[in-house]
């Protein structure tokens, strides 16, 4: 299903109150995801559910958009855009939505931008503190600060795992996922809020290498935060499996052991199991994937990109199998 723009700008000027000020509207993101478009004329971001399946149900926009307050509001949350006005009329413009600040920034996941290979290499330390910091940030509130709900790390494990198995994931897969159900990580401590999805793709910066905001809370939850940086650290020594490092190949980019140790010291915690914790994001990450080509070859999702994501299971999924053997 396509969205009708013309609806949706007249049921945004009307809702919004702006009239013509509110000139066009341009998606900035679409598909099977968070759809976000840039409000044209108004300096506003607008947030909703994919248009098509998506590939992480449920899109609760009132639950994103009290996640994101919430870490604005607290004195000592990490930088997030504002949020402002929710609809939870799904015939407004075709479904639920949210609006946000727009912050002028740039992300970056797959390739490396110019201007952060131009940066001084104290430059990019910098960044990965930054962002690392903000990480952290969410892992030292206190859990009352987190309005999502709770998920163990079993918990955690079990949903991909159905995931997995609804995607008709291989028996490799689907049985790393076993062990760690069976076999989970042992906790770092208490758990408390977690981003869900820290890598630094969701991060939002200007070219000088300040962070400007910690995007993307639909993850977001209470758990050990060791899954969080269980994600972050995924990133490293993927081999085969390599995808979502840019930076990482940069003087300046802080290595694995120095993101755990400077992790550890900004939260107070011990890194322990740390291979297994890992091991549930990179099967995470593998479940998703093949929950997309699923969806293609069954049909129900004819987007070509899904069909390349095939050639990438493989790789995740030998790099799950290693990291939970340890």
């Amino acid at each position: 299903m396509s969205r009708d723009m013309t609806r949706m700008l007249a049921g945004l000027r009307d809702y919004l109150g702006v009239g013509a000020a509110l000139t066009s509207i341009t998606a900035l993101s679409t598909g099977h995801s968070n759809e976000t478009y840039r409000l044209e004329g108004i300096n506003r971001i607008l947030r909703m559910p994919p248009s098509k399946e998506g590939l992480l149900p449920p899109y609760d926009m009132a639950a994103q958009h009290a996640v994101l307050d919430a870490m604005g509001r607290h004195p000592d949350g990490p930088p997030v855009p504002k949020v402002y006005e929710l609809c939870t009329d799904g015939a407004l413009i075709g479904d639920p939505f949210f609006i946000m600040e727009c912050l002028e920034g740039e992300a970056f996941e797959y390739v490396t931008p110019e201007w952060v290979k131009a940066l001084p290499e104290a430059a990019r330390d910098a960044m990965c503190a930054q962002w690392i910091g903000a990480v952290a940030k969410v892992h030292r509130l206190p859990v009352d600060a987190m309005p999502a709900p709770a998920r163990s790390v079993v918990q955690e494990a079990q949903h991909w795992l159905e995931v997995a198995r609804g995607a008709e994931a291989s028996q490799d897969l689907v049985a790393v996922l076993e062990d760690l159900v069976a076999r989970p990580p042992r906790p770092s401590g208490p758990p408390c809020p977690i981003h869900g999805d820290p890598k630094h793709g969701n991060t939002l910066w200007n070219r000088d290498g300040h962070m400007l905001a910690l995007l993307d809370w639909e993850m977001a939850g209470i758990s050990d935060p060791l899954l969080d940086l269980g994600y972050v650290l995924q990133f490293y020594d993927q081999g085969a499996a390599a995808l979502g490092s840019a930076g990482y190949e940069l003087p300046g980019w802080w290595s694995r052991s120095r993101t755990i140790d400077e992790w550890q010291t900004m939260t107070g915690r011990t890194v322990i199991d740390m291979h297994r914790y890992e091991a549930i994001q990179v099967a995470k990450v593998a479940a998703i994937i093949q929950l997309g080509v699923h969806l293609y070859e069954s049909g129900r999702a004819p987007d070509p990109r899904f069909a390349s994501w095939a050639a990438i299971v493989p790789p995740y999924v030998a790099l799950a199998v290693r990291l939970a053997a340890g």
